[in-house]
């Protein structure tokens, strides 16, 4: 049964830790904690944030860290002092999310720079990929990329390549990330959907491609039934921004046109 639940990320700029007792308060219980910046991944401010989330009955089911932006130079580059340096970095958020019992690290990869890898190329990422992936699995916590639409992870054939080189890796599917890419999100659930482990989930319309679950024309019952039938039992994590709300109250509508398909 798919667990429904909510991204600190949808209250940004709200510190994270004031966003816990507001999500708490909408009966929800699963969360992705989106981390916004270096000192909130120390262990002090880990120890706090994750016995306020235990106290409030959460269960952090990942962590997606500020420095997505930077993952392509920080890991991916041919400066291997760098890739080495960022894998150390890397360790240190996923030593955090061990601590919070977090069982996925979201991930988005490279900028898309134009133009496909060449073979050895390719086969440097996916080395990156194996070493980031069984870093993780020291910790408890497994890799999940996902689609991003200024990422490469925006193909579905790029990802499928990733899926079929590097079986540890795992995957989160956004569905406004797949609209901004010009991409149907069943596509990628082709391409990889027997190995997504987490789904940033919203609502979209014919001019806007984020909107709180409920306020479009998303079809949840095609999208729920496409995820069953590749056995997905995860957790879909309500992800909008800030400007798609006024008042928080309104999640509880969506809330409510989820559980139709989970449970909150």
């Amino acid at each position: 049964m798919v667990r429904i639940g909510i991204s600190t990320a949808c209250f940004y700029p709200e510190p994270i830790e004031e966003a816990l007792p507001v999500i708490a308060g909408l009966g929800v219980h699963a969360i992705e904690v989106f981390v916004n910046t270096e000192s909130e991944f120390s262990p002090a401010f880990a120890q706090s944030f994750g016995a306020q989330a235990r106290a409030l009955g959460l269960d952090i089911v990942s962590v997606h860290p500020f420095t997505s932006l930077m993952e392509g130079i920080l890991l991916f580059s041919d400066y291997s002092r760098r890739t080495d340096d960022g894998m150390r970095q890397y360790e240190r958020y996923f030593t955090f999310a061990e601590s919070l019992g977090a069982r996925f690290l979201t991930f988005h990869g490279e900028r898309d720079m134009g133009g496909p890898d060449d073979p050895a190329r390719f086969a440097h990422k996916a080395e990156i990929y194996r070493r980031l992936c069984a870093l993780g699995a020291s910790h408890g916590v497994t890799l999940a990329q996902e689609n991003v639409a200024w990422c490469k992870s925006k193909n579905p054939a790029f990802l499928r390549n990733l899926y079929e080189a590097v079986p540890e890796l795992h995957f989160t599917l956004d569905i406004k990330q797949a609209r901004r890419a010009g991409r149907d999100p069943r596509e990628f659930i082709e391409a990889v959907g027997e190995r997504i482990v987490n789904i940033h989930i919203n609502d979209f319309d014919a001019n806007e491609s984020c909107l709180l679950p409920g306020a479009g024309n998303m079809d949840y019952g095609d999208f729920f039934s496409r995820m069953r039938a590749v056995h997905y039992d995860g957790h879909a994590l309500i992800e909008v921004y800030r400007s798609n709300f006024h008042d928080p109250a309104e999640f509880t509508r969506s809330l409510r046109v989820l559980s139709r398909y989970g449970t909150v």
